[in-house]
């Protein structure tokens, strides 16, 4: 299921994929519904609304709620039918809801995605959304009233995980537990730690020499690009769409990023056991003697470089200024967009720490913002979005009360977001060694590894204890204390 997810959405680690759920435990089929929400939460004149979609199921529904956030993507009913979400609200008597981002998928606030509706989109905006869909379904238009005294869990992971923080922090009085798999809490500018994160992941799961291979690869090959007959061979090694004009910086770049930098991003974010080793068996495997054919051998091998690696940057921009909904690249535009105005997190080359040199800079993504939308979504607007993000929601200052936060230490947004130093006793941490983006949202059960497994039950726990105001590990524990007293008078009879 990821592979079917790469193949859909071949570029850009700057978004998430939807995390694909795991076979379904729930024998309900989910319902799918629709609820109007207003377009402009910010503004009492503007009374305009559009329909926002969410999946709901009700197997276990009779006392809470519990909310899977959807984030830059389109939602699918599997996560209402498995998951640790789906875990949850069994556990908590809950009816379970699955909940799309405006602009996302089918829910479309306006009629296009042209820069004048795009105003619309804000985290701001898409967090008053929850608000509202909370306030409705526990009003007497949803299920008679069923819910109108329930308690509120959400869960998400990435960018949805870091709503659901932000939820609890900007209506506390509507959520009352979240749990964030993966959720970025620091908007930055520049990113260059995702790709220092990549670093480490291969060389610990893949082995120095792994490491070394893929440094010598890109210095020749940044080398081959400078030479006359270059670029023309570098194009057949690559299998670029059209052959690289390396006098073209932006172009280069464009290779660099969506050609290299890219695979290895897939290849960490959402790696499990296995995979990483496997990359890395390809492009140290001596019997190629170049380092750079083995490392397109790598690449050009993978799904979402099919059917070939775009370098032309002009070609990119024309693909993200079409406005139409049914485009292909609608979900990256729109999530390029959010980033150039609130979120930055540009996965730069500015670090020495990572072996592909200097060929991504800052300046890159800049221009694509320009370029994507217009002349003045430039670096001051989005710094300017930047400290007002940080600003509203805190970063990584403080975590809310009653937030349970998991982040693997090979996620490569794990530098954006909370580590154990950073939690306290109402909002508990848990970083799991070599895991990647978003791994905890699965089902017990299904688990790379017995400490990702263990921290599943901590959290089901924790989040359990939130929600019902009883602790079940303390629980346990009085019942083992009430069965060995019992033992005791037992034994003096």
């Amino acid at each position: 299921m990821w592979l079917l997810l790469l193949i859909l959405s071949p570029v850009l680690a700057l978004k998430t994929l939807e995390p694909s759920p795991s076979a379904s435990r729930s024998g309900r089929v989910p319902i799918e519904g629709w609820v109007d929400v207003r377009l402009n939460h910010f503004n009492a004149a503007n009374t305009a609304t559009f329909p926002m979609r969410y999946y709901y199921n009700n197997e276990f529904a009779s006392e809470n709620i519990v909310i899977f956030v959807g984030g830059e993507w389109a939602i699918s009913p599997g996560w209402v039918r498995s998951g640790l979400a789906y875990e949850l609200a069994e556990a908590t008597r809950a009816g379970l809801f699955y909940t799309e981002h405006r602009y996302y998928g089918l829910t479309r606030p306006t009629e296009d995605t042209g820069l004048e509706f795009l105003r619309f989109l804000t985290v701001d905006q898409a967090l008053a959304d929850l608000a509202q869909f909370i306030q409705y379904v526990k009003s007497d238009a949803f299920e008679a009233g069923q819910f109108r005294q329930a308690k509120v869990a959400l869960v998400g992971c990435s960018y949805a995980g870091s709503m659901a923080t932000w939820m609890r922090l900007a209506y506390p009085h509507l959520v009352d537990a979240v749990f964030s798999d993966s959720g970025p809490l620091h908007a930055q500018e520049d990113f260059p730690e995702y790709l220092e994160v990549i670093t480490e992941a291969i060389k610990v799961q893949g082995g120095q020499n792994c490491l070394s291979s893929i440094e010598e690869a890109v210095q020749q090959l940044t080398l081959l690009l400078t030479t006359s007959e270059g670029p023309g061979q570098a194009s057949q090694m690559f299998k670029t769409c059209s052959p690289i004009n390396a006098r073209s910086t932006l172009d280069l770049a464009t290779f660099f990023w969506y050609g290299i930098t890219e695979t290895f991003a897939y290849l960490v974010q959402y790696a499990v056991p296995g995979d990483i080793p496997n990359a890395c068996s390809v492009i140290t495997n001596t019997s190629v003697a170049n380092p750079v054919q083995r490392l397109a051998n790598w690449i050009t091998a993978q799904s979402w470089t099919q059917p070939c690696i775009e370098t032309r940057y002009s070609e990119v921009v024309a693909t993200h200024r079409n406005t139409s909904y049914t485009s292909e690249k609608t979900t990256m535009r729109l999530w390029t967009y959010q980033t150039c105005v609130e979120f930055g997190w540009y996965q730069t080359t500015t670090s020495t720490r990572q072996p592909f040199l200097t060929t991504i800079p800052l300046e890159y993504f800049h221009q694509m913002c320009r370029d994507f939308f217009a002349l003045n979504i430039n670096e001051n607007l989005l710094r300017a979005g930047i400290e007002r993000t940080n600003l509203m929601f805190g970063g990584l200052s403080r975590l809310p009360d009653k937030v349970v936060t998991v982040m693997g230490s090979h996620d490569p947004w794990s530098p954006m977001g909370p580590n154990v130093d950073h939690q306290h006793h109402l909002a508990p941490v848990f970083v799991v060694p070599q895991i990647s983006h978003c791994r905890a949202i699965r089902p017990t059960g299904d688990s790379e590894t017995e400490e990702l497994e263990r921290t599943k039950v901590a959290v089901l726990q924790r989040m359990q204890s939130f929600v019902t105001g009883i602790d079940s590990g303390a629980s346990e524990l009085r019942a083992v204390a009430s069965m060995v007293i019992v033992i005791s008078v037992l034994a003096f009879i």
